[in-house]
């Protein structure tokens, strides 16, 4: 009875798991029919938006290309998400062709596809834990604690590539503001600098070449020059960048030389660059004793009391 026991379970744990596999690639399959309706539409406004601008600028193709990863036109998003987060999100998604406006429906797609993917494999493996552990676990609470967790690994992920994509952008901040400087002391104005940097930096720094590029649309279209350098800061919301934005609105509204200002905020970024540098080369021993003392150590004291433990414990046995 033992053995018609565990092949039942067996069975039925199997059940459950091609259950959920077949609703997963249901969901999936809808998915993917409606995102491929979005991107036939997306591809028909395009032809459209091509045949009414056919010379578009360097600058303001870019722009272009830019602007729907920002996810501004986003719909179907938690309201509590910040603003980073769903444009970080339609930034990915239409990475894959998705439009910006079909991003949230396919976000919460694969939210949904994680926590029954997480879910069945819960499922089948409380089945083999009570073999390995010895102790009878429920498929039901071990696949609800994996569902919850996959509910929550997508937003883990998306908060991780805005955290990257702004570490990505103060970092190339420098090497962007020594460039403006040259721009601007040949003769051009800030939006013309802006754009030949974001043109510049488009395969360098492709995260800073993005931002630049909204920047330098803003700057044309908005009447405020501080409101456009506003939206930057919020779009990456860095200290160094909210630095250099109050920086320029400050420069623009005083009147002060602006190629003198920026070089001075470019030196001290990369004064301020060098400083955490050495604080990180400070840390380093500090961060390496815990390590010796748990491998390096102990094989120490194996090498040199090895040989005498041994002996004295043959000297000890006779």
């Amino acid at each position: 009875m033992t053995a018609i026991d565990a092949l039942l379970h067996s069975l039925a744990g199997l059940t459950g798991f091609a259950v959920i596999g077949g609703v997963s690639i249901l969901i999936g399959c809808g998915l993917g029919l409606i995102g491929y309706g979005a991107h036939l539409r997306g591809e028909a406004l395009k032809k459209r938006v091509s045949a009414m601008v056919p010379r578009a600028g360097r600058t303001t193709a870019l722009a272009v290309a830019a602007a729907p990863r920002a996810g501004r036109s986003l719909v179907r998003m938690p309201s509590d998400m910040p603003d980073r987060e769903r444009r970080e999100i339609g930034r990915q998604f239409s990475r894959l062709g998705v439009p910006a406006h079909a991003s949230g429906t396919w976000f919460a797609g694969l939210r949904l596809a994680t926590v029954l993917g997480l879910a069945g494999a819960g499922f089948v493996l409380a089945g083999y834990l009570p073999r390995a552990v010895g102790s009878g676990v429920m498929p039901e609470i071990l696949a609800a604690a994996f569902g919850i967790a996959g509910w929550f690994v997508p937003l883990f992920v998306i908060r991780r590539l805005v955290k990257k994509r702004a570490k990505a952008v103060a970092a190339g901040l420098p090497d962007a503001l020594e460039l403006l400087v040259v721009c601007v002391e040949a003769g051009l104005a800030l939006e013309d600098g802006i754009d030949r940097i974001a043109f510049e930096l488009k395969q360098s720094r492709p995260s800073l070449a993005e931002e630049l590029a909204l920047t330098s649309a803003d700057l044309k279209i908005l009447p405020s020059r501080d409101q456009a350098l506003a939206n930057l800061a919020d779009r990456v919301d860095v200290a160094s960048v909210r630095s250099v934005v109050t920086t320029l609105s400050q420069t623009m509204r005083y009147g002060t030389p602006l190629a003198q200002a920026i070089r001075v905020v470019a030196s001290e970024m990369r004064n301020e660059s060098l400083i955490q540098l050495e604080e990180r080369a400070n840390r380093l021993p500090t961060m390496l004793t815990i390590p010796m003392m748990l491998f390096i150590m102990p094989t120490i004291f194996l090498v040199i009391g090895g040989p005498s433990a041994l002996r004295l414990l043959d000297m000890l046995g006779h």
